[in-house]
């Protein structure tokens, strides 16, 4: 889109339904309002971001009362079907976690589908443009919905400085996809989705984000705001921006950008409502000194490692901290990024983790991904305890 509009407004009121449907129109009137969007009969999939059984509250999953203000709204602009779908991240229950958020309640309340995406039938779709997928395996009831509306959490990620609307977009996809998109290049693998499942509105959920560890382990940030914007891309910029992360540091932002999805120049956007310094609130980014690790017997050696692969070892270190299970990485030499070379001496048994790893996997134990997911990184350690 050229000039993008992109709405920032407050949603102090986001424990009550009317508060946050209020909010929702304020935003909505500033860009055009949802009949510019949904045509009468239209099949409208709301997608939010339910990664797992956690409470709003928590920072992890979509305020579900965002969730039903969008339904809602989405009636009343002449939706005839209105589905929430969604399949949990990688390791996580979908249907606990839509019982633990409420959205089986929601669900009922606005006479909406409510679907688990793991389970619904799979079609096989060509992406046009695509660079590392050339075709997915999508769900029917997403590829059949005339419009998609996105709802991501504003949060920071274990591979990203920060998770928001183009991400969230890949948790449609089956699991096992879910895994291939980091074995081969996530951020160009999110934008290659984007191709085919660009969504028509985003509302980015900042009414409880996360900083620190997310997207799962953060602490809650109650910062009471949504983004909203047609374009997906301009949305995620202003959301990093408010986040205090430049849109260029997000690689899958600034790949989409390049690749023509959407605008990540805020000098081009049209920004109605708050501006971005009104509300600007910096979110805390972990990083680590790796060489503080030796003393638990742990060499941690990356030179040149891509921000994906260092949120990574980041988000696996500290969650075994958290976990009681650091342990687990006692006696081994880790090594990742494009520029490192092992130690001639090095001080426990070599793993080389990620890609640009792999001209060592002959003298190494290797995880290849790129980044590699956390879940299998953690799964090859627990195997070999």
């Amino acid at each position: 889109m050229d000039n993008p509009q992109v709405s920032v407004v407050r949603c102090s009121e986001f424990h009550s339904l009317k508060g946050v449907e209020e909010a929702v129109c304020r935003g909505l009137e500033l860009i055009g309002g949802l009949e510019s969007i949904i045509c009468p009969g239209d099949r409208v999939l709301i997608k939010p971001n339910i990664l797992k059984d956690a409470s709003y509250l928590t920072g992890v999953t979509t305020n579900p009362y965002l969730i039903e203000a969008v339904c809602g709204l989405a009636r009343q602009a002449g939706a005839g079907r209105v589905i929430i779908g969604e399949g949990a991240g990688v390791g996580n229950n979908t249907e606990e976690a839509f019982k633990e958020t409420g959205l089986i309640e929601v669900a009922r309340r606005c006479r909406a589908e409510l679907i688990d995406l793991k389970k619904a039938e799979m079609v096989w779709m060509s992406i046009p443009g695509g660079v590392i997928f050339r075709r997915l395996r999508i769900p029917r009831p997403v590829l059949e919905a005339n419009v998609i509306i996105n709802l991501p959490v504003m949060k920071t990620h274990d591979a990203f400085p920060a998770t928001l609307g183009l991400k969230n977009i890949k948790g449609v996809i089956a699991e096992s996809d879910k895994k291939r998109f980091h074995k081969w290049g996530l951020s160009q693998a999110i934008v290659d989705l984007n191709k085919l499942l660009l969504p028509q509105l985003t509302i980015i959920d900042g009414t409880v984000g996360m900083e620190g560890l997310g997207p799962v382990y953060g602490t809650p940030v109650n910062l009471g705001l949504l983004i909203i914007s047609q374009d997906t891309v301009a949305a995620d910029s202003v959301a990093a921006l408010i986040m205090g992360i430049e849109p260029e540091e997000i690689e899958y932002i600034k790949l989409a950008g390049e690749q023509g999805l959407g605008c990540n120049n805020p000098s081009r956007m049209e920004i109605s409502g708050l501006s971005i310094d009104e509300v600007k609130r910096p979110f805390e980014v972990v990083h680590l000194d790796f060489s503080d690790y030796k003393k638990w017997g742990i060499e941690i050696k990356e030179e040149g490692a891509c921000s994906g692969c260092r949120h990574m070892m980041e988000s696996v270190i500290l969650s075994l901290e958290k976990e009681g299970k650091l342990k687990l990485l006692r006696g081994y030499s880790l090594i990742f990024g494009q520029l490192v070379k092992p130690s001639s001496s090095p001080q426990g048994k070599l793993v080389s983790i990620g890609l640009c790893t792999r001209g060592y996997k002959n003298i190494s134990q290797y995880i290849p991904g790129c980044p590699p997911h956390p879940h299998d990184v953690l799964a090859f350690f627990e195997k070999l305890a």
